[in-house]
């Protein structure tokens, strides 16, 4: 349905492209994250893996759409 890659935009970590051929870039790459779940772990060493951390994340971002920048970065970053 969609692959995740290396982002190509500025500031990015990856990007989910689609077979539809739409592409959504998610994560910041000048900040921390909880644990990186994808299969490319381009970013791990910048994993924190703090269980309150993660908590203050989820309680200031929310639910997240399915398939938005947000969703991506909660499957796969947080």
């Amino acid at each position: 349905m969609y692959l995740i890659k290396k982002s190509t935009h500025k500031n990015k970590k990856y990007m989910a492209v689609f077979k539809t051929g739409v592409v959504v870039h998610f994560g910041d790459n000048r900040y921390q994250q909880y644990h990186d779940k994808t299969s490319l772990k381009i970013y791990s060493s910048l994993d924190h893996k703090d269980e309150t951390r993660k908590r203050s994340y989820y309680a200031r971002h929310g639910k997240a759409v399915p398939y938005s920048a947000k969703w991506f970065s909660h499957k796969y970053l947080w």
